[in-house]
């Protein structure tokens, strides 16, 4: 039999790394290992979170951060610990599982210096290369300057880390020196204000990445690669800057294998989230920096941020801007993306939408709970591991009747289907996707319409699944079908906004947008400012100049938005001269001249607006729902038409409603 072509040769080509050779150009990036114990080992989950990883194609896989000296820097209460020897039972069989797959097994070593949790360092001390003050935690702390004897102590703890890693089975290491981490701290000058040999000069503030870089080297060998993670531009005020990157890069050269080149400092919460670039980020938005740096060495560079489309990915490699791609979110999405691209079935890839769910939950300390579990709206099985790779897949052979051709209806319709049920999916317009279709018309959130495009894609090839179009579904028609179990997904509708005025024809529902965008006046006005209304808000004003001004009732905006994507948003208002925000402000009426928006104190001000767009939220369809209770024996109510939401309940209750259907 003849292999199939490569469809992306430079991305799929060897890469050597120093005495390696990893089988392709894909790397996942550096993602902490889910289900660790209290002391931070590796768990059966934590091993088959990285194996995916290697089993999906990656040419090297990166097991997470690791501390080096939990005694002075430890960031939070989780994370594995290369100084502890009681690691190594859990790392050799978590690079065991990597090796199975002919992928190389990287760890990131990590100290956070000022950036560490006071509550899980010795003695409840922060340290630092100067002193000032850390905000990480519960509060205000002081941070203390590392005298040299302590600097000494910490380079000799990354090479001791280093030299488990290597007995534990990484093929090399990754030396976390950028985002604002101790190492960064120390290259950037407002963090760093020594007047000894550790401060002042580029050569000075870069001395103890020589210093960690030739620990490892004496420790380790001459054939251990070692990889540096930096950042090529901290992005803040008084950080260091693309120029001292390239200056350091230079320094290091000699030292290491490879550059690992990301971007900004976790020290500003507005600037950090460019380490996980948003949709409203172009994808790859770091690469130039990546790109300025591999002007000026001749080792390999890798770059990362925002990356989920392989052709973008081999046209890059191609124009010699990187050597290698690293993946995060991507892979969390689909950890199957480097073999299906390099399979051909690139089409079958659902890209991250880069929406930042999955980072939100554990953006310490700027969220206040941090969860420890994640969910992605695109991919049903994040965060389950476990249940994926060790649960033998129920089957089944009911006749399944799905209402409604949504995310939640499509996913419920695979769910089932792919236990063995047969599925009939009816959909009463004449096109699948539900609200997602008004989702994704935003310039930034096209990737929506991929992941409803592959789901659709996915659902025709099923032999198990039969999709019937504009077919509103009746008490008549479940007779007629007599399905064994009955999925109602009808979704939401919004809410109606009952003030005088409203039935003006410049009011635009905020489903009718995709539908009537062309005939937008120049002055919006849009009623509610919640994710949804504030999306909409920047996507007229950015992309359409549009002059905008949004009315929110309550003092902040997008509450229900994740963390993430908040602050993505709010970076975007503060760019955007065009798009006026108004806080604690109540549409009273509709006029002539515009929207009445009342303030706190009852104070009323007119808005001009050529259109207006309604986006005061979703109800439910229960009532609607409800006529099908008892029309088969069994029948589960799933997705907005049960409780209104966002993507990620619709998705994982439909995907699960089919799943976990009863078997005759």
């Amino acid at each position: 039999m003849i292999a199939k072509m490569k469809t992306f040769p430079t991305l799929f080509s060897p890469l050597k790394l120093g005495p390696l050779t990893l089988k392709n150009r894909i790397f996942s990036a550096p993602m902490s290992a889910p289900g660790l114990t209290a002391e931070g080992y590796f768990t059966r989950e934590s091993i088959l979170f990285y194996e995916q990883l290697a089993k999906g194609g990656a040419g090297a896989v990166c097991l997470g951060e690791s501390l080096v000296h939990s005694a002075t820097g430890n960031n939070h209460g989780r994370v594995f610990p290369l100084d502890d020897p009681g690691c190594l039972p859990g790392l050799i069989k978590c690079t065991d599982a990597v090796h199975r797959y002919q992928a190389k097994a990287s760890i990131e070593l990590i100290h956070p210096g000022r950036r560490s949790d006071p509550i899980y360092n010795a003695h409840g001390k922060v340290y630092g290369p100067s002193g000032g003050r850390c905000h990480y935690g519960d509060g205000d702390h002081e941070v203390t300057e590392l005298t040299e004897e302590m600097i000494d102590v910490i380079v000799n703890a990354f090479g001791d880390a280093a030299e488990i890693a290597q007995i534990g089975g990484c093929d090399f290491v990754t030396v976390h020196a950028g985002h604002g981490w101790l190492l960064g701290q120390f290259l950037a000058p407002n963090n760093n204000w020594r007047t000894d040999r550790f401060g002042g000069s580029l050569e000075n503030r870069a001395r103890i990445f020589l210093m960690v870089a030739e620990n490892i080297r004496k420790k380790c060998g001459p054939h251990f690669p070692i990889d540096f993670r930096i950042s090529g531009d901290d992005f803040t005020e008084g950080g260091a800057t693309l120029e001292d990157a390239i200056g350091l890069s230079k320094l290091l050269e000699d030292k290491i294998d490879m550059l690992h080149v990301s971007a900004t400092s976790f020290h500003d919460k507005r600037a950090g989230i460019r380490m996980f670039p948003s949709m409203f980020n172009p994808r790859g938005v770091n690469a130039y920096l990546a790109e300025e740096i591999k002007k000026h060495v001749d080792i390999p560079v890798v770059t990362v941020g925002g990356f989920n489309d392989p052709a973008h990915m081999e046209d890059l490699l191609e124009a010699d801007k990187a050597d290698a791609i690293a993946l995060g979110r991507a892979l969390l999405v689909d950890p199957l993306l480097p073999e299906k691209a390099r399979t051909g079935q690139e089409d079958d890839i659902i890209y991250c939408l880069r929406c930042n769910n999955c980072m939100s939950v554990d953006f310490v300390p700027y969220v206040k709970y941090p969860l420890g579990v994640s969910h992605c709206p695109v991919n049903p099985w994040h965060g389950l591991i476990e249940e994926k790779f060790c649960h033998q897949i129920p089957y089944g052979d009911q006749k399944v009747l799905i209402v409604g051709g949504g995310p939640a209806g499509m996913e419920a319709a695979l769910g089932a289907a792919s236990c063995g049920h047969q599925v009939i999916l009816c959909e009463k317009t004449d096109s699948l996707g539900g609200a997602l279709r008004q989702a994704w018309h935003p310039e930034f959130k096209k990737d929506i319409k991929r992941f409803v495009e592959v789901l659709e894609s996915r659902m025709k090839a099923s032999p198990n699944i039969e999709i019937r179009l504009n077919t509103h579904v009746t008490p008549e028609l479940v007779q007629t079908v007599g399905p064994d179990a009955l999925i109602v997904a009808l979704g939401a509708k919004p809410i109606d906004l009952e003030v005088p005025g409203i039935e003006d024809p410049r009011v635009i529902n905020c489903m009718e947008i995709h539908q009537r965008k062309e005939y937008m006046g120049d002055r919006v006005v849009i009623i509610g400012g919640g994710m949804l209304g504030l999306e909409e808000g920047i996507n007229l004003a950015k992309y359409h100049d549009k002059e905008v001004t949004i009315l929110e009732m309550q003092n902040r905006l997008a509450s229900d938005a994740p963390y993430l994507h908040y602050i993505a948003m709010l970076n975007e208002v503060e760019q955007l001269d065009n798009l006026q925000v108004m806080l604690e402000r109540k549409c009273t009426a509709i006029t002539e001249d515009g929207v009445v928006g009342s303030d706190k104190n009852g104070g009323e001000e007119i808005f001009p607006a050529d259109t207006i767009i309604v986006a005061v939220g979703m109800e439910s369809r229960r009532e609607e729902s409800e006529t099908f209770r008892n029309l088969a024996p069994e029948v589960i109510m799933v997705g907005d038409c049960v409780q209104p939401g966002q993507m990620i309940p619709a998705v994982l209750n439909g995907y699960f409603a089919g799943y976990n259907l009863q078997r005759t």
